[in-house]
């Protein structure tokens, strides 16, 4: 008798380990990993449907898995680089519900929240789990700052699937933007997605290639002053990518990190007389950064050649992460000191 419950135990285990396998097997034997560019996404096509997996930079150890084998038609958006990316692959029919419509720029988009068909979440920071399922969502999709756990914990228990998305923490351009293929595994439009990328990145390497005019690699200063330091991108964020790729030297290219960096307004002032572009002040005027901080007229590329997006910054928001190679081709027109048809950026005014 103990004898026959052994084999069954031995045999129940080998069952367990081959069915874990198989599993595991199932997840990637139907194709390798659709992203080639992102370190924080990765999309395995199964028998049937998909597997995803995405990384938390802050938490590596502990992915996110998810096994989508059905389209969904009822999606809400936390963030409007999402929005813009669901339009790349012209799926706004999809999304039920936005952050906060007074910053959309898509106009279909804007048309369905005035006439109910997408509601108005005006905030991510506090989700209305009375409009999500009023909207009868069944997936949302999330930034992962970190500070919406406990509502998500609630919105999956209450049957409404959620989603990390850390496109933002990418360090090349081309990886941010690949993140469409999320949500084209989402809605059911795998293809169109990859189409889409695709032809972002063929017109991205093309871009980068090309020649480059005028100044050879001068420098370019990004950012603004908040509170007694100069904020800007790391020298290991996407930004400091493009910069590079359109063939500026950076000048916070050897501070770490993939985020923001911190800089003293003195350390800033060090090499300020060599910068030739500033890149990214928040405001769409001189006389508006002067306004906020009047020092600024001490800095000597003050009075060099400044662009920004602030002009159209709800088109930038939403649409710049799902269109790198327009942001590189700004930047090359900039750099060529002959910006036309440039798609975000625009020269403050002397």
């Amino acid at each position: 008798m103990l004898l026959n419950l052994i084999k069954a135990a031995f045999i129940g285990c080998i069952f367990i380990l081959f069915s874990c396998g198989t599993a595991q097997k199932e997840q990637t034997s139907a194709g390798g990993n659709l992203c080639k560019h992102s370190q924080l996404l990765e999309i395995y096509p199964k028998a049937q449907g998909y597997a995803i997996r995405i990384h938390n930079p802050e938490q590596p150890e502990q992915p996110f898995n998810l096994s989508v084998n059905n389209s969904y038609g009822r999606i809400a958006l936390l963030s409007a680089t999402h929005v813009g990316m669901m339009a790349a692959i012209q799926q706004q029919a999809a999304i039920c519900a936005i952050p906060d419509a007074q910053f959309l720029y898509d106009a279909s988009l804007r048309r369905a929240v005035r006439k109910g068909k997408v509601a108005d979440l005006k905030s991510e920071a506090s989700i209305s789990v009375e409009k999500l399922l009023a909207k009868k969502t069944q997936v949302l999709v999330y930034s992962g700052f970190g500070n919406e756990q406990t509502q998500i914990q609630r919105l999956n228990r209450i049957g409404i699937q959620c989603i990390p998305n850390f496109e933002w923490r990418e360090t090349n351009p081309l990886a941010r933007a690949e993140w469409v293929l999320l949500f084209g595994v989402l809605t059911g439009q795998i293809a169109e997605a990859q189409h889409y990328f695709n032809r972002v990145a063929a017109n991205y390497e093309r871009i980068k290639e090309q020649e480059k005019l005028g100044n050879q690699n001068p420098l370019l200063i990004s950012g603004y002053i908040y509170g007694d330091q100069w904020v800007a991108p790391a020298g290991q964020s996407f930004e400091a990518t493009f910069y590079k790729d359109a063939g500026f030297r950076y000048y916070f290219d050897r501070q770490p990190g993939t985020g923001s960096c911190f800089s003293s307004i003195a350390q800033v002032l060090t090499k300020s007389a060599e910068v030739v572009y500033w890149i990214n002040p928040a405001k769409p005027s001189r006389a508006a950064l002067l306004q906020e901080f009047p020092k600024y007229s001490h800095f000597p590329f003050f009075n060099k050649r400044i662009f920004c997006y602030t002009h159209q910054t709800n088109k930038y928001w939403e649409q710049a992460a799902a269109h790198p190679d327009w942001i590189l081709s700004d930047l090359r027109q900039i750099i060529a000191a002959k910006p036309k048809n440039m798609h975000f950026y625009k020269e403050l005014a002397p």
